[in-house]
């Protein structure tokens, strides 16, 4: 089967990391990450389960996702999938937010998947400068540009924490970090669960 190809580079600079994946086939099972993605799809279409809803991804969307937001999506129409992200920090997005509205606090986005329409300029603008691993103030204003966009047109507070997780997904966490070094079956890890809530962990 056909694994498809992705490219990531990490900019010092900006301290953002762009990926761009080719020809990918497979599914991908629920996760999180601990970053803001902000991704746009080039070439297939693809089914997305995050935030509580499914949605359909397909070529000019734009997909956002917060901080330790869940999802999962696998393929829509059986064809290859091309797709660009770029993965940037909670504290590198505070920093860029108070650049750009005077306010130091992480922002949200009101979808996980919108129309990309002026926003694609933006984006591939930014994406192709890091790729190329460019240099200089137009990549930085490139990446203001689009954060403006995105704010002005998809953005919210963030009230749903630090990080934009729920409680409960921040006790988890916690939990796996600090038992990572377990091989865990469904019942040990049942059972360590329960432990905890008896001691408080949780």
């Amino acid at each position: 089967m056909q694994k498809g190809h992705k490219t990531a580079v990490y900019d010092q600079e900006l301290k953002i990391e762009a990926c761009r994946f080719q020809g990918l086939l497979q599914p991908f099972p629920n996760h999180f990450h601990e970053y803001y993605v902000i991704g746009l799809v080039e070439k297939g279409r693809r089914r997305l389960w995050c935030r509580n809803r499914e949605s359909v991804l397909e070529p000019g969307n734009l997909v956002l996702f917060q901080p330790k937001d869940c999802h999962a999506c696998r393929p829509g129409d059986g064809g290859a999938w091309d797709y660009r992200s770029l993965g940037i920090a909670p504290a590198v997005m505070r920093e860029l937010s108070e650049r750009i509205s005077g306010r130091r606090e992480l922002p949200g986005f009101k979808e996980a998947v919108v129309r990309a329409g002026e926003i694609s300029g933006c984006f591939l603008n930014l994406h192709e400068q890091i790729l190329k691993k460019a240099s200089g103030a137009e990549k930085k204003e490139a990446l203001l540009d689009l954060l403006k966009l995105l704010l002005r047109n998809c953005g919210e507070p963030l009230e749903t924490g630090e990080q934009g997780e729920r409680p409960e997904i921040g006790r988890a966490c916690e939990f796996i970090e600090k038992n990572y070094e377990r091989h865990l079956s469904l019942e040990q890890g049942t059972a360590l669960q329960e432990a905890a809530l008896r001691t408080g962990f949780f």
